[in-house]
């Protein structure tokens, strides 16, 4: 036991910071080569929060357990809305910009009902390769949005969260040291979370909504509160639904087109419902309100707190 979780925090622990330092050493060696700050916005910081989802998703695809990789993506989205930005708006009022609430929420939205409906359509379906085809064709619809329209974001959140330009020597490094971490780290997740739903008798999709999700988003939670705490609100939400975007049209996309991703619907309904509504309310909430107050925070957690009561019950 205590070595399934030991190994479970160490590949946790490994899979987030390779991240980091893959970011971190991909940035400052495309910034060091004269690339502007739009193309590495868009190629690697934009995308850098969802690498741990990323690479604990297609390894639970190449190991046969693609519950897992459903699941997480399902349950990083809840934890993004209802958990980070949620402890974010309880330290202080998040203001939301307008772009934010105009194209970006009902963007995320469409790809939540999009994704939902896929999976609904059947009581027991596989998502193949050309369903990959569709997230991703969305995934560009939405990147080309970003270069049309976000230039100035992008720019924005690519100065918040370079911490510095390394040498190239020093950078390369970061990126060897980075990928060796998110393998080892997305190796080790995977392993441990199959242990430990075999030895409490669990779903691997329990396990997968619960403990891989909310460990896959502690970038998005550190960053939220960071953010806060720095007056850097502004941004915060566009960061979080820009990433629930990529989780659905990227890793669910990639995912599909590496391996077909065998669900039973009935363990979703449920889940699939409370992302939903979570992504309408913040939509909602955004257009009458222009900004998420210490009220909309604890709404959001406490949805969140019961959903996981919910499905703890459940088992």
């Amino acid at each position: 036991m205590f070595w399934i979780l030991f190994g479970l925090v160490i590949g946790m622990s490994l899979l987030i910071k390779g991240a980091d330092w893959l970011v971190d050493g991909a940035v400052s060696i495309a910034l060091n080569m004269g690339i502007s700050k739009l193309i590495v916005g868009l190629s690697i910081v934009a995308f850098g929060t969802s690498v741990p989802e990323l690479v604990a998703s297609v390894i639970s695809v190449i190991k046969g357990h693609s519950s897992v990789s459903i699941s997480n993506v399902v349950g990083s989205n809840m934890a993004n809305i209802a958990l980070c930005l949620a402890l974010a708006a309880l330290i202080s009022t998040i203001n939301i910009k307008k772009k934010t609430v105009t194209v970006e929420m009902p963007f995320m939205l469409l790809s939540t009902l999009v994704f939902s409906s896929l999976l609904l359509r059947d009581n027991s379906y596989i998502l193949k390769w050309n369903d990959g085809i569709v997230f991703l064709s969305f995934m560009i619809i939405f990147i080309y949005y970003l270069v049309s329209n976000a230039r100035d974001v992008i720019e924005e959140e690519l100065t918040a969260e370079v911490k510095g330009i390394h040498k190239t020597s020093i950078s390369i490094l970061l990126v060897i040291i980075g990928i060796a971490g998110i393998s080892i780290g997305g190796e080790l997740t995977i392993r441990n979370v199959v242990e430990l739903a075999r030895m409490f008798n669990l779903s691997e999709t329990l396990v997968g909504l619960t403990i891989v999700a909310i460990g896959t988003s502690l970038p998005e939670l550190v960053v939220s509160i960071t953010s806060v705490i720095k007056g850097e609100g502004d941004i915060l939400v566009g960061n979080i639904v820009g990433s629930n975007i990529f989780n659905i049209l990227l890793i669910i996309g990639i995912s599909s087109l590496i391996g077909n991703l065998t669900v039973d619907v009935s363990n979703y309904f449920i889940d699939l419902m409370v992302v939903n509504l979570v992504s309408i309310l913040l939509l909602l909430i955004s257009i009458l309100k222009k900004k998420l107050t210490r009220i909309d925070g604890f709404i959001f957690l406490s949805i969140y707190i019961l959903y996981i009561l919910f499905i703890a019950f459940r088992g």
